[in-house]
């Protein structure tokens, strides 16, 4: 598998989520390893989301796990980026440069080629370099004003710009466009092959086509942003589009940055971020080794010091009066005495029975140490086998497509779904609102666009539409501000749009409504989860407590102060299933339950 993303793969990723990245603040950075690190950002409407920065692999949504102690450029770094809100992330000059500024007018830099490099500004002055640099034309050192490797943008320039940069070159085709203009191997070679241009032209001969190199690379990177990956097994790569030149690819990823981490995780440079168990096994097996040979030694000097005590009690005499002519530290009380080619450190204010008596605790104490750190071993691979079950059962478990949005099946019978931020906002209205379905939404800024899916059926009853209008006020900002109850109101499909009066503005996840909102009030911010048989598969559904029916085995919520993680935790053993699965379908912010 690739090592590296590539500038298309950062383009790809910068422009899909910058609206996860916008308004987030930054929580925590961790050092994982030598050249990655996590950064914990957080929004009320998502949470926290964790970003792994691999100066070796590239950027990812990623988990891992994090040490407890923070090495010294974790510090720096929090230091100079921690509770600052991200207010632009975008690629420089579609190099492999990811930029990302803060309101506070710093910014946070990763350079992914050679052998990788993260850098901190204040505006455009380096306060932190990982790995400072020295060339001809640029310095990263602290101090210095920071500049970008490359000043040439092949996504924003013009076909003449273009064409200059490919007559100018004596090298083929294909290798001017991979380097001089910086689009990589693999996206030069597809460009020339959807262009029916041979690779091996000279680029002097191929300028004159340097209009329809422009407008395939437009075409490439338009398709770089559906939010899809292509697996090419052969060519062990994962493309944010279809490289034709390729073939048939071997697996689609129905979201980028699914396919990416499947890049990471089948590269050769994995073992870097091995799973948290194998890494906490390894480690304790390290651990048992050294113990083992600490035990031994202080064993032996033990052993040694038995063997000799009327010699080391006559060094011991000498140091208390003085006359010691071996070393000696007189602030510590210590003499040091050779035993067998050995430096031993005596203790001259005790015996030597007594000093061979503490070395003798000591091999005992690391002995401890060795059957704590087995212990810990056994726990581990227990907890291995538990997330290897657990994962089975994930692999096996189909996962529907409304699971993608909150969702609920109402008390009449009709599917209910939402959106959990402003990208799946979009989606949900674009995607699944049809022609006789109902558009719910809560009367309070932030809310889900919510779906009440009647295509095809009679129109929902007033109970539908009074649970979907409920649901809709629950996953708003309303719940962590522990409001009791809300307001609604529910519109046809041909009332919402996302085309704009003269002068307004539509932001992405948003919709105009035009014409008359049929409010529903009096809404309890108040839901329950249960399990529910979904063509055979039982699987966590949360909804409106009069979703369920009576008798039916649910635990209720209301808005409160236990974290999610503890309230999904219970919720889970109380209905003997995986907490992970009733975590991500719980509301915004904490909760209580009351049943």
């Amino acid at each position: 598998m690739k090592d590296k993303e590539s500038s298309i793969d950062f383009y790809a990723f910068v422009n899909i989520y910058r609206d996860r990245f916008i308004g987030s603040f930054v929580k925590k950075v961790y050092q994982i390893g030598p050249d990655d690190f996590l950064v914990q950002i957080y929004r009320s409407d998502i949470k926290r989301t964790d970003v792994l920065i691999s100066l070796k692999h590239g950027i990812f949504f990623r988990t891992a796990e994090t040490p407890e102690t923070a090495t010294q450029t974790a510090m720096v770094l929090r230091k100079s980026i921690s509770d600052r809100r991200i207010v632009e992330i975008r690629q420089i000059n579609f190099d492999r440069v990811v930029e990302f500024t803060f309101h506070t007018g710093q910014k946070l830099i990763l350079e992914l080629f050679r052998e990788g490099n993260l850098i901190a500004t204040d505006g455009n002055k380096i306060t932190f370099v990982l790995r400072p640099r020295k060339w001809k034309n640029r310095d990263l050192e602290v101090g210095n004003t920071y500049l970008p490797p490359s000043s040439f943008d092949p996504s924003t320039a013009s076909a003449d710009e273009i064409s200059r940069v490919i007559s100018a070159s004596s090298a083929n085709i294909v290798q001017t466009l991979a380097t001089r203009l910086n689009l990589g191997g693999e996206l030069a070679e597809e460009i020339l092959y959807r262009a029916g241009i041979d690779k091996e032209t000279p680029a002097k001969t191929a300028s004159e086509r340097s209009g329809d190199i422009k407008d395939m690379l437009d075409t490439l990177l338009k398709e770089s942003l559906v939010n899809r990956s292509y697996y090419y097994e052969d060519q062990a790569l994962v493309s944010p589009c279809e490289m034709r030149h390729f073939g048939t690819p071997s697996k689609i990823f129905e979201d980028l940055n699914e396919g990416l981490v499947f890049a990471l995780e089948n590269s050769k440079g994995e073992e870097e971020l091995e799973d948290p168990i194998s890494r906490r096994i390894n480690s304790q097996k390290k651990s048992i080794e050294e113990f083992e040979r600490i035990s031994n030694e202080k064993q032996e000097i033990g052993k040694a010091i038995m063997a000799r005590l009327q010699e080391i009690d006559s060094a011991i005499r000498s140091a208390r009066s003085g006359n010691y002519a071996g070393t000696i530290d007189k602030a510590r009380k210590l003499i040091t005495v050779d035993l067998d080619g050995r430096q031993v450190e005596i203790d001259y204010t005790v015996s030597a029975g007594e000093n061979a008596s503490r070395y003798f605790s000591q091999a005992k104490e690391y002995r401890k140490k060795i059957e704590g750190a087995m212990k810990a071993i056994e726990e581990a691979e227990k907890q291995r086998l538990i997330e290897m079950q657990k994962a089975e059962r994930k692999k096996r478990r189909r996962v529907f497509w409304f699971e993608t949005y909150h969702w609920f099946i109402s008390s009449e019978g009709y599917l209910v779904i939402a959106g959990r931020d402003a990208k799946s906002n979009e989606k949900i209205v674009k995607k699944h609102l049809q022609e006789g379905d109902i558009y719910v939404h809560a009367d309070m800024y932030g809310a889900p666009s919510t779906i009440i899916k009647s295509s095809g059926k009679d129109p929902p009853g007033d109970t539908t539409i009074r649970e979907a209008g409920a649901f809709a006020v629950s996953f708003s900002r309303a719940w962590a501000a522990g409001i009791a109850s809300g307001t609604a109101y529910w519109v046809y499909p041909s009332q919402v749009s996302k085309t704009p009066e003269s002068g307004e503005y539509v932001s992405t996840g948003s919709w105009i409504i035009r014409g008359k909102r049929n409010y529903i009030t009096d809404l309890k911010l108040e839901l329950c989860i249960g399990m529910r048989d979904v063509e055979g598969i039982q699987i966590p559904m949360i909804g409106p407590p009069s979703a369920f029916a009576s008798g039916e085995k649910c635990v209720k919520i209301v808005p409160g102060d236990h974290k999610r993680s503890e309230i999904a935790r219970r919720i889970a053993e109380m209905l003997s299933t995986d907490k992970e699965e009733i975590e991500k379908i719980l509301p915004p912010g904490g909760s209580t339950i009351v049943e």
